[in-house]
């Protein structure tokens, strides 16, 4: 069986996540990790059977043959990095955000463009079978016309299982572009056309933003009330409401095993579909597919999408005064 030969860089928490879903594709292959750290680096790749470890990105694609790089590194690195594996040929996929504002993504899209090669931001959510399934009953016209949509990635986690980089300003964190993304996807999911108006509002912990609800609204009176915390848990569950009836995505939105389609008349169907593994394995499998058709990006997250959520991203958190240093910062 040819094998998709993958780079995984960073060690963290995520990167663990998505090494663990490959290991269940059967034609995945890691052949390569890169970490800053020499030691943690071949910790990770002896973990997950991996043989080669580099401590710089551009050493790695200069000795190893690999077909798609994933990285999984805190924010403000992942412009040059993104930059650096395309320029080597190589697909991305990029954990979210993908980057900092829309100069640095007209660059990174451009690049792909150039060099005729996938990239894709790391929108795992959309490739799960429930959030596939959910999206054909809108298609099939299940609910009728969406009217609403509902969705909170609310979390409070323990001080003790935190990345304290995300909550801070020096590697371009915050609840909305961790966390509250998810629940935008949900809302261009249901309404793909950009909203004519938006109202949010936020609570900062001094850096950038600790939690935050949004309300967009469409014509004909349709909205998305959305939310992302660091500080408050919420339902997690996902509701898309339209005038037949409504489905229910969850019981964890951004990694579901079930979609609920619930008629006005109280006929329902349900899909589940449990998973062993992390659920990473999804994505993986997405993106090798399109690799292996040509394809440069994906259906089921497009860089459409990826550019009109990082639009909006990028005007709520200028409205509410964070500004990172790539903001301001000309970037070679």
């Amino acid at each position: 069986m040819l094998k998709t030969r993958w780079a995984i860089v960073g060690t963290g928490y995520i990167a663990h996540e998505f090494a663990s879903g490959m290991q269940i594709v059967k034609d995945a292959e890691l052949t390569a990790v890169v970490s800053r750290s020499e030691e943690t680096g071949k910790r990770f790749a002896a973990e997950y059977d991996c043989r080669k470890v580099y401590t710089e990105l551009q050493a790695m694609l200069d000795s190893e043959n690999v077909d798609a790089v994933y990285l999984a590194i805190p924010n403000d690195c992942h412009y040059s990095y993104i930059m650096t594996a395309l320029d080597a040929g190589a697909a991305v996929l990029c954990e979210k955000p993908m980057v900092d504002n829309r100069r640095q993504l007209d660059r990174v899209i451009a690049k792909a463009k150039e060099k005729n090669v996938f990239l894709m931001e790391g929108m795992w959510t959309r490739c799960f079978p429930a959030i596939i399934q959910a999206r054909d009953w809108i298609g099939e016209g299940k609910i009728g016309e969406v009217l609403a949509v509902r969705s909170g990635f609310d979390i409070k986690p323990d001080v003790n299982d935190w990345q304290p980089w995300k909550g801070g300003i020096l590697h371009g964190g915050g609840a909305l572009r961790d966390v509250g993304i998810y629940a935008l996807a949900m809302a261009y999911m249901a309404f793909p056309e950009n909203p004519e108006a938006v109202y949010s509002t936020m609570k900062s912990n001094g850096e950038v933003d600790e939690s935050f609800h949004m309300m967009m609204t469409y014509p004909g009176g349709k909205a998305a009330f959305l939310s992302g915390a660091f500080n408050q848990v919420s339902t997690p569950w996902t509701e898309i409401t339209g005038e037949k009836g409504r489905i229910q995505i969850g019981p964890q939105f951004w990694h579901p095993t079930t979609a609920r389609l619930i008629l006005n008349n109280e006929e329902r169907e349900e899909f589940v579909q449990e998973y062993p593994a992390s659920g990473f394995q999804y994505e993986i499998q997405a993106v090798q597919d399109c690799i292996r058709s040509g394809k440069t990006e994906c259906a089921h997250f497009t860089l459409e999408e990826t550019a009109k959520i990082s639009d909006m991203i990028e005007k709520a958190r200028k409205e509410w005064g964070i500004l990172y240093q790539s903001d301001e910062v000309e970037e070679v």
